[in-house]
């Protein structure tokens, strides 16, 4: 496959793609420990978009009837619509530890930030895919839930509760999507710089599309 489009995203900064039906989507993680958010919309059909719970708990890959419900994604799963459809596989991860990504978390926001952390203004993944996708006339309030590149999100059954800690990408690593269908892609580059999140830095990505 021949590379088709090629950027580098600093930290804290989006971007909107499309992407068609085989081309493959690869994020590069540039200095390691970063966390990117993926929001996913059916091109042709804007409404239907990413379900992180149907992802998470619907299908075995290559094997019907299987029901495995799971707590993380990792090579070979698919991530699943809000109408139970395929819109991306995971191709490959380069990361040494496989399946560190989160599914279960909503993205950060301006009320994380001034709220809840007490940090002041401060835009969060939230606002920074709504920004990419607004010239396609999504608001705010059609972003799904993200699938969190990246991201380590474990739950603890001792506290009872979930916890952030160091994601396992390093400096040069990437994951590697095959899209199943037409797809807008909004991305965010995590933008938090307190905690294990992102390392305590918001870094630069490079994202890739290849095609025939």
């Amino acid at each position: 496959m021949r590379k088709l489009f090629e950027k580098v995203v600093p930290g804290k900064n989006g971007l909107a793609v499309e992407i068609t039906p085989g081309q493959h989507l690869r994020i590069v993680d540039l200095e390691g420990h970063q966390v990117i958010d993926m929001a996913l919309f059916n091109l042709d059909n804007l409404r239907e978009k990413l379900s992180t719970s149907y992802s998470r708990t619907r299908y075995v890959n290559g094997k019907p009837g299987v029901y495995v419900p799971r707590d993380h994604l990792t090579e070979g799963d698919i991530l699943m619509s809000t109408l139970c459809r395929p819109m991306m596989t995971i191709m490959s991860e380069t990361a040494p530890e496989k399946g560190v990504h989160d599914c279960h978390n909503r993205m950060c926001n301006r009320y994380l930030y001034e709220v809840q952390l007490g940090l002041g203004p401060q835009d969060g993944c939230h606002e920074i895919i709504s920004r990419a996708i607004a010239p396609y006339g999504l608001l705010p309030e059609d972003v799904p839930d993200t699938f969190d590149i990246n991201m380590r999100y474990e739950h603890s059954c001792t506290k009872g509760h979930w916890e952030i800690g160091l994601p396992a990408s390093r400096a040069g690593d990437h994951v590697e999507f095959r899209a199943e269908m037409a797809l807008l892609v909004g991305l965010s580059v995590c933008p938090l710089e307190a905690g294990q999140c992102n390392g305590g830095k918001s870094t630069p990505v490079r994202v890739e599309v290849y095609g025939n």
